[in-house]
C-alpha cells in the first residue's frame, strides 16, 4: 500500500514540472511530508455517523448513568449503565430506539439473601446469545468480585422485572464479556485487561491468558515491573470464528497525548496462529469513541462513549471501511455481524 501512494506522490512532483529539478534529499521530503498527509488524511476521513437517542428518564423523571456495554436486540440499542444520581449507586438495563422518545429500564443491581442492595453496581460490557443476555456485575474497583449473569431475552418486557436464569461468580473485577455460540465460550476482561478469562456456558473455567499471551495480543496495561501497552478492553463481541474488541490504547503510568481509541478483531483468538487486525478512531468533538460501549451489528460498528442524560447519541462506522483500513487484508466479516437485525417496537 505504501509503495503505491508513493508511487502516485512521485508521478504527482512529476507533474508539477518544478523549474529546478529536487535534489534526492528534496525530493524524498517532499514525498515524506505527502505521504504523511496522504495518511493522516485517510485516518481523519473515516465516515462516522451520529445517530440521537432520546433523554434517559427513568419513572418520568430526568436520570443520569454511566455508560458501560451496548448490544442490540432485536432491533433495539440495549445499554448497561450505573446510575449515578442515586445512592446507593445501581447497576441498570435500558433499551431504546432512535425513533423512540424513552427507554426502557430495569434495575439489575444485584441483592443479597435479606435483599439489601450489593455493591456490585458495575454492569459491564454485554453480549446477547440469542436467548440470553449475559452481563457482568462488578463492583467499582481493581481485583474485587464480579457476578456473571445470564437474563432471558424473551422476558425484557417493559415495566415487568428481569430476573437471571443463570450465574456464577468470580473473584475479580470483570468489565466486559463476549459469548462464543460456536465454541461454547464465555471471555471476560478484568481491569484494564490484565487478564482475560475463558469460561465455557457453564461458568466453569477453561483458561486464564495474560503477561505474554496478552501482549501478543496487543491487549492488557499492566505498569511496574511488568509494565505493558496495549488496548484496554472496554467492550466487545463474539462472532463466528472473530473476536471484536473495542478500548483505549494506553501504556502503564503513561498519559495519551492524541487520540487512544482503537477497535481490532481477532481469527482463532485462543489459538497459537491467531491473526490480529486493528484500526484507530479520530476523535469527534474531543470524544473518544473507544471510551465505554460498543456493539458489532448491521455491518456497523456501533459506539456509546459518553454517559447517559438529557441528550444522547451513538456514533457509528461501517464496517466495510474500518476493514479496508486494517493494516493487512482480513476474512470477511461473518453474515452475523453483517446483516441488518430488525426487531418489534414496544
Amino acid at each position: 500500500m505504501v509503495g503505491v501512494v508513493v508511487g502516485a506522490l512521485a508521478a504527482f512532483v512529476q507533474r508539477r514540472k518544478f523549474q529546478q529539478p529536487l535534489s534526492g534529499f528534496l525530493r524524498s521530503a517532499a514525498l515524506g511530508v505527502l505521504l504523511l498527509h496522504a495518511l493522516h488524511s485517510k485516518a481523519k476521513d473515516l465516515v462516522v455517523d451520529v445517530i440521537s437517542l432520546p433523554p434517559l428518564r427513568i419513572q418520568g423523571q430526568p436520570a443520569k448513568a454511566h455508560t458501560q456495554g451496548l448490544e442490540l436486540v432485536g432491533g433495539k440499542f440495549c445499554v448497561t449503565a450505573r446510575r449515578e444520581d442515586a445512592r446507593p449507586k445501581r447497576a441498570f438495563l435500558f433499551r431504546t430506539t432512535a425513533e423512540r422518545t424513552r427507554w426502557d429500564a430495569w434495575d439489575i443491581t444485584p441483592v443479597d439473601a435479606d435483599q439489601a442492595v450489593t455493591s456490585l453496581d458495575h454492569p459491564g460490557g454485554m453480549q446477547s446469545d440469542g436467548t440470553r443476555l449475559w452481563i457482568p456485575l462488578a463492583g467499582s474497583k481493581r481485583n474485587g468480585r464480579s457476578l456473571i449473569r445470564a437474563f432471558p431475552v424473551a422476558e425484557l418486557v417493559a415495566g415487568r422485572p428481569l430476573t437471571p436464569v443463570f450465574e456464577f461468580p468470580v473473584s475479580d473485577h470483570i468489565g466486559a464479556v463476549a459469548v462464543s455460540i460456536e465454541r461454547g465460550l464465555l471471555f471476560g476482561a478484568n481491569w484494564d485487561t490484565e487478564k482475560v478469562y475463558v469460561w465455557d456456558l457453564t461458568g466453569s473455567l477453561q483458561r486464564i491468558l495474560d503477561g505474554d499471551e496478552l501482549q501478543a495480543r496487543e491487549l492488557g496495561v499492566a505498569a511496574g515491573v511488568e509494565r505493558r501497552e496495549g488496548v484496554a478492553v472496554q467492550d466487545w463481541k463474539a462472532a463466528g470464528d472473530l473476536l471484536f474488541a473495542s478500548g483505549l490504547l494506553r501504556a502503564g503510568g503513561a498519559a495519551p497525548v492524541s487520540s487512544v481509541s482503537r477497535v481490532c478483531w481477532y481469527e482463532r483468538f485462543l489459538e497459537r496462529d491467531f491473526q490480529r487486525w486493528g484500526v484507530p478512531l479520530p476523535r469527534r468533538e474531543g470524544t473518544e469513541l473507544a471510551r465505554e460501549a460498543m456493539a458489532i451489528a448491521g455491518g456497523f460498528a456501533y459506539f456509546l462513549p459518553e454517559d447517559l442524560g438529557a441528550t444522547n447519541r451513538l456514533f457509528r462506522a461501517s464496517l466495510a471501511e474500518l476493514r479496508e483500513r486494517a493494516s493487512a487484508a482480513p476474512p470477511r466479516f461473518p453474515r452475523a455481524v453483517t446483516e441488518e437485525k430488525t426487531g418489534g417496537r414496544n
